[in-house]
Formats: structure tokens, sequence, C-alpha cells
């Protein structure tokens, strides 16, 4: 006897646990669908990501299976198997997928000259929004060590940034990043990448050595000689939002979780 599981699992997570772990503590069986989904903002996950979160928690105990996209379940009288909802305790049950893959949307960019004031920004930031920072400087010193200063350096090494900021984002993480990001159309690739909310930091140093195109349309525009770090960091949580950390939100159950338990 086995029982099937039908699901997203947009990502696989605490809420989707506990039903399984309830039904193989049955002692029966268990077979999870996932569905096709297309890849959208609502569906990040590849069916192969998806599988891995679920084998790096059940190995072989459960088989995996990949199943079309569907809209519902049809069935008609005496199928041979019955259809089930599996309870749990209120708290698990009220959790929600969507708020988890919403948490965990989102880069925040600061871009703004040399002595600016970034780096300050973005360490007020990470505590308040429970964030990575990754910082122009030790970039420079891992990922993109022994690059120089030109415009294509400098743009490899921003590519390079937001190709980590998406990979972060989509494993869970808040993100800020501290880099320059001087070129207009170098910003135009990075948005591309990992679609960041721009923060522009007026002042800074200015020269020739120092090249610097402002956007022109930032999320959030700030000028630390008309306020304060503290305004400053109020006024971007405005604009982005209170993000939770995904380990303090309560991983949940999606909506259209089915289980049907063949009876052959």
């Amino acid at each position: 006897m086995k029982s099937l599981f039908i699901g997203r699992y947009q990502p696989f997570h605490k809420g989707h646990k506990a039903l399984i772990d309830k039904v193989l503590k049955e002692g029966k069986k268990v077979v999870i669908a996932l569905r096709n989904t297309p890849i959208s903002e609502e569906n990040p996950y590849t069916v192969k990501e998806r599988a891995e979160m679920i084998k790096k928690v059940y190995g072989d105990e459960v088989e995996i299976i990949v199943i079309p996209d569907i809209a519902e379940v049809c069935y008609g009288r005496k199928v041979g198997y019955k259809i089930r909802r599996v309870r749990l305790d209120k708290q698990t049950e009220e959790i929600s997928a969507t708020r988890i893959r919403n948490s965990k949307k989102r880069v925040i960019w600061l871009t703004g000259n040399v002595g600016s004031g970034k780096t300050a920004l973005a360490y007020l930031l990470e505590e308040r929004l429970n964030a990575i920072i990754l910082d122009g400087d030790e970039m420079r010193q891992s990922i993109s060590y022994g690059l120089g200063f030109s415009k294509k350096d400098r743009e490899v090494h921003n590519l390079r940034v937001a190709r980590l900021a998406k990979i972060l984002k989509s494993q869970g993480y808040n993100v800020i990043v501290s880099v320059i990001a001087p070129f207009a159309s170098t910003r135009k690739k990075i948005h591309k990448i990992c679609k960041p909310y721009w923060i522009y930091i007026k002042g800074g140093k200015v020269g020739k050595d120092m090249p610097y195109e402002p956007p022109k349309n930032p999320d959030v525009t700030i000028d630390p000689t008309k306020e304060s770090l503290l305004e400053s960091m109020e006024k971007i949580v405005k604009e982005v939002g209170e993000i939770e950390h995904p380990e303090k939100v309560r991983n949940g159950i999606e909506p259209h979780l089915h289980i049907i338990e063949s009876q052959t």
C-alpha cells in the first residue's frame, strides 16, 4: 500500500515534512509527485532542485516522480483508492509557502561613489533585515581576486557579485550588496540577473579615476548631508518592507496538496 503526495514544493519545507512523516509513521510507503510547474516568481525552483531538497531529507525512504502541471484531481466512483486530508496541529497548518518565497526574495544594492557611506549603511541594515552583506572590497579579495578597475574589469566584478547575490537569494537569504556599480549599462545587466532594489547614496569622492553615472530612477535616494544613518535605514525599510529571515518564518503547507492512498 502506498500513499501519494502531489504538490509543487516551492520550496520543500517543514510543513510538508510534517505531513509526510505522519504517513511514514503509519507504516505506509510514500510516493511524492512533483508538479512540473514552469519557472516563475511563484515557482522559482526546477523539478531537479525540488527533488534534491526532498532527497536530502529522506534519501531512498520515499519515491519521487514527476507529473505534468495540473489544475485538479478528478475521480469517479469505486476507483480503488481514497483521498484524505492529513490533519496537523493548527500552528503547522497555518503556515504559508508563499510567505516563505516572498520572505527571501530580496536583494538590496547600495550604489554610490567611494566614500558615500555605503558600508556603514549596509552594516546597519544587516541586523535590521537579518541579511548577508556582499561588500565590494571583500568580493575583490575573493570571487574577483586579480581584477583591476578598467570598465571591463569593473563590469566582470559587478556581474559576479550579482550572480552570487542571486544564488544566495534562491537559497533563502536576504542579501545587501555594497558595491559601487558605477556604470548604467552594467546596472542594467545586474538588474536582469538578480533584480535588486536600487539604493542610490549621493556624495562621495569624484575624479577621473573614479567614474560614476548616477542612476536615473533608483528605488530609494539617500542624501547623507540631509539625513542620519538611522533615518536612511528607515527610509529603505519602508520601501522594501520588513524582511523576515527564512529561519524565523514558520514553514507551511501549500494550499493544493493532496494525498491519494492506494488500496490495491
